[in-house]
């Protein structure tokens, strides 16, 4: 559907005051619900709630002209009407196609969501967020975007699709765009004019500018703030949070695949007098938990669980991101609101009987009544991997003597990596990967190019004894990533994620063990969540029998080439220090 319904004609208000008043039927009639108020964050005494048109015309006692010989009339016996929630940060342009989130997602009550669109902007440039768009206007929970401010990032340094400014300026003047995606601190401050023109027509047209202030504090974050940004999702402690709030950011708390951050964060927010500008955010949800309980529905559970007000825990989780995002008419339970609507059995699992979409009832316990519209993407969104296949030759590491000090990227945890350094072994002259000392040999291939730009490096972290893992799902140019225990097995994975147009590939000797194919764009499978979840199951404990100790490979291959983090890190143009923001050497 459109990410927001029409604004009432004259005529469509008449009937909603008509309605209110008891002079005119209903569409919809919700008996026996017990309200939760946004506003004064209570939950009210068992009530009646009339529809009509799409919005929410009363509620209270029910009114005798309410009812009419087509008005729809379901008995809520008690249960609990809270507004559909609303997903303020999410990541919805990869791994999955919008509706098979959707078909998930809304049949536990999660009516909205604002998604990045960084990651199919690094795939496919200005083709992949016109898809995502289009898919986006026939799904049926409502999807905004935010469109990617830089792209890539630094361009000095790595390569992606790329998308000018002025075609990310265009997105602006779309409905749906709600304003520019998260932005790195590191370059705003220091002043790149890139960013600068992008900001500047945002704000010229009342859009927000998303945050991504992790390790900002004090003069740096005031910097930032000051530079137009007006929320961050990055605060991993009770005490980053207060300051945002105290900036007049708004504090998106995460709760998801890359970061769980509600436990430290939530109890310093829960007793606020003012928590307007707390908001939870999943920044993705982890696929295992979206297929078996939801998305924000879970979030909404935990703060309960954390002592949350349950009625301020529902405001976070949706009037709060409406009314930040200026989402007028979503994200209540109130008169001239739309009829986003879910009925849950209980304020503490929020496990949904009955979810309403502008006053429709769409799912019921979990499932879904209505269909998804199927969305095919063109046929040009599979022949998007250029580069050229990797031979062995391709892989060495020029090198001298028997063995050689490198320099090596050491996964500190899911996300963050350091430099150290180790001694690889020198075979004819190229420095080889040694699994026997926790050495790997990677390689990042910008795909977006005919022939061969490759960047080669060594990881350390891993655990892999034997084989190769390759993938094309990396933060945020989505080019080809690999690491391996010897050149061969690389090359077979790097190759394999190439013939697949894009994908998740684990090989050993000269079999590939498990693979996630990603198609469209070579970040986007058409296969529903649960497959998906399955390959990805398949394909880490695949990793894990070769002897990964990483906890989320997934994840952590996705981010082990991200520049937006520290410290060291490869791009398709070599070795990057990211603090000192300059190449480096891989040879000592």
């Amino acid at each position: 559907m459109g990410p927001l319904s029409a604004t009432p004609d004259s005529a469509a208000l008449t009937r909603l005051v008509r309605v209110a008043l008891g002079q005119a039927p209903a569409d919809t009639v919700i008996r026996g619900a017990r309200l939760v108020n946004v506003f004064n964050e209570q939950v009210e005494e068992p009530g009646a709630v009339a529809l009509a048109g799409g919005r929410i015309a009363s509620l209270g006692p029910e009114l005798p002209g309410w009812q009419g010989p087509e008005t729809q009339v379901f008995e809520a016996r008690g249960l609990y009407l809270i507004p559909g929630l609303i997903d303020g940060h999410t990541h919805l342009d990869s791994i999955f196609q919008l509706g098979a989130y959707s078909s998930l997602a809304l049949a536990r009550g999660n009516t909205a969501a604002v998604s990045e669109t960084a990651m199919i902007a690094g795939a496919w440039g200005l083709q992949g967020v016109r898809a995502v768009l289009a898919e986006a206007r026939q799904t049926l929970m409502r999807v905004f975007f935010v469109t990617p401010s830089l792209v890539p990032p630094f361009p000095q340094w790595e390569t992606s699709a790329g998308m000018s400014a002025g075609e990310i300026v265009g997105l602006l003047d779309d409905p749906a765009c709600l304003g520019l995606g998260e932005t790195y601190w590191p370059g705003v401050i220091d002043q790149d004019p890139r960013p600068q023109i992008t900001f500047a027509a945002a704000l010229a047209r009342g859009k927000r500018i998303g945050g991504h202030a992790a390790g900002a504090r004090g003069t740096r974050l005031m910097a930032y703030a000051a530079s137009g940004v007006s929320d961050c999702h990055e605060s991993t402690t009770a005490e980053e949070a207060l300051e945002r709030i105290r900036l007049g950011l708004m504090a998106q708390v995460r709760e998801g695949i890359v970061r769980r951050e509600m436990e430290a964060v939530v109890p310093a927010l829960k007793d606020l007098p003012d928590s307007r500008l707390v908001s939870l955010v999943t920044d993705l949800c982890p696929l295992d938990e979206l297929v078996a309980e939801g998305a924000m529905n879970v979030l909404a559970k935990k703060a309960v669980a954390l002592g949350v007000n349950p009625a301020r825990a529902v405001a976070w989780c949706s009037y709060n991101p409406a009314q930040y995002y200026g989402l007028r008419g979503l994200g209540a339970v109130a008169p001239g609101y739309i009829a986003d609507l879910a009925l849950v059995e209980d304020l503490t699992d929020f496990r949904a009987a009955m979810v309403f979409l502008e006053g429709r009832l769409v799912a019921r316990d979990g499932a879904m009544l209505a269909e998804q519209p199927a969305f095919v993407y063109p046929p040009e969104a599979r022949h998007t991997v250029q580069s050229r296949a990797v031979t062995l030759e391709d892989l060495r590491v020029p090198a001298s003597g028997s063995e050689a000090r490198v320099r090596a990227a050491n996964a500190v945890n899911g996300t963050i990596t350091r430099e150290v350094e180790a001694l690889a072994p020198v075979r004819d002259g190229s420095a080889t990967p040694d699994p026997a000392r926790d050495l790997l040999k990677m390689a990042h291939i910008n795909r977006h190019a005919p022939g061969l730009e490759m960047g080669l490096g060594f990881a350390t972290g891993w655990g892999l004894k034997a084989g190769a893992l390759a993938t094309t799902l990396i933060w945020d140019t989505c080019n080809i990533f690999g690491l391996g225990a010897s050149d061969a097995e690389l090359a077979l994975a790097l190759n394999r994620a190439r013939e697949l147009g894009g994908g998740w590939v684990v090989a050993r000797g000269e079999q590939i063990l498990a693979e996630l194919p990603l198609p469209l764009a070579g970040a986007v499978s058409p296969e529903p969540v649960a497959e998906i979840q399955r390959r990805v199951e398949a394909c880490e404990t695949a990793l894990r029998d070769l002897g990964c100790i990483q906890e989320r490979p997934f994840l952590t291959a996705q981010t082990f080439c991200f520049t937006g983090l520290p410290f060291l890190r490869l791009t398709n143009k070599g070795l990057l220090d990211v603090r000192a923001r300059r190449m480096v050497e891989v040879v000592l």
